[in-house]
């Protein structure tokens, strides 16, 4: 019975929690990253500190995107 239930949740739900994550991981990833697009950043202090920890995913962000090399002078990504 719980195998079942488990199916029907997983068949129900997963698609939509993994849209809300994707759209959660690049609203964060464009709020770290808004200098890359020529906007000015306010968060652009306090992000420093994530550069290191979010480089790998904005390498595969930026590949998603379809930029084949990412155009941030402070950030060996490609």
């Amino acid at each position: 019975m719980m195998g079942i239930l488990k199916d029907f949740l997983e068949l129900n739900f997963k698609k939509q929690v993994e849209v809300s994550y994707s759209y959660t991981r690049d609203m964060l990833l464009l709020s770290i990253f808004l200098d890359y697009f020529g906007l000015d950043n306010p968060l652009g202090v306090y992000a420093l500190d994530l550069y290191p920890y979010m480089l790998e995913e904005f390498h595969l962000w930026h590949r998603a995107l379809g930029i084949e090399r990412g155009g941030l002078d402070f950030l060996n990504c490609c």
